[in-house]
């Protein structure tokens, strides 16, 4: 146990000197691949057709890669909103995905340049809401949403005696937790390598919104992610923050896991929907 922890805490700390976005690289990678795996024939080829033949993995982390090149681009939201009384998905991200996934459906009729921005856009950020740690809640009560939870707040990590992100600990440590050295198909193969039809449709029913309310639900009243680790005031003392220890980590590892496995099944329904004819 002692050596688990030992290894899951130089990983993060490794991670935590990377300005990552979203999940990291082997987590979106792994998300592409398990939705890869569960592709029809004909929506594997139909959407490999519009991104010069190449694998929707190779481009899990296109958004973040080419995000400076153009504003546009740099706006898409990799953090979803949330009214925390409801955990309906409000604002631009839930707008924007919804406004991506609708253009795809027209693929055919698309510019090429439009139509893999948009299937970046799909693969990288669907990939995003699946992270509890990409669940942002608001208030809605007044006028204006006011926001109360992000995971843009430091936290103490008490295996290496140090301060951390949250966010980054989400973003680019969990993944690797007790797992140095894994790629993204060790994950796949790992996560997706028995599981039946029956959980496979439970994940999936439903529409983008009842997915992203579901996100948002389990981070609440399930995951409890910031009722765990508790955001304290940014100028607080390192013996002042919320901390994090191994077992908790270990919990976290799980609650990735699961969601980096329903991220990837749920983007294969859509791809199969719109390019499986």
């Amino acid at each position: 146990m002692k050596r688990l922890i030992l290894a899951i805490t130089i990983t993060l700390i490794a991670a935590s000197t990377n300005l990552c976005f979203g999940w990291g690289r082997d987590a979106h990678a792994a998300i592409a691949y398990i939705a890869e795996r569960h592709l029809t024939p004909t929506a594997k080829a139909n959407i490999e057709k519009c991104i010069d033949g190449h694998s929707i993995v190779y481009y899990a982390s296109w958004l973040d890669n080419h995000r400076a090149e153009q504003k546009s681009w740099g706006k898409l939201a990799h953090v979803a909103h949330y009214d925390v009384a409801t955990c309906e998905p409000i604002g631009k991200p839930y707008k924007q995905m919804k406004s991506t996934i609708n253009k795809l459906k027209k693929y055919r009729e698309l510019p090429d340049s439009a139509l893999k921005v948009s299937i970046y856009h799909f693969v990288h950020s669907f990939g995003d809401y699946h992270c509890p740690g990409h669940v942002a809640f608001y208030d809605c009560s007044g006028e204006k949403p006011k926001r109360l939870r992000t995971s843009s707040y430091d936290f103490y990590l008490k295996t290496k005696k140090t301060r951390m992100q949250y966010h980054k600990l989400w973003d680019s440590g969990i993944v690797q937790m007790g797992q140095p050295g894994w790629g993204y198909m060790d994950w796949g193969h790992a996560l997706d390598s028995s599981i039946s039809q029956e959980y496979i449709d439970s994940v999936t029913a439903g529409s983008l919104k009842d997915w992203m309310r579901d996100i948002a639900t389990k981070t609440q009243k399930e995951y409890r992610i910031y009722e765990k680790v508790p955001q304290k005031d940014k100028d607080a003392a390192d013996n002042e923050l919320s901390v994090v220890d191994g077992d908790m980590m270990n919990e976290f590892y799980e609650i990735a896991a699961k969601q980096i496995l329903i991220g990837g099944l749920r983007m294969a329904k859509v791809i199969n929907e719109i390019f499986g004819e």
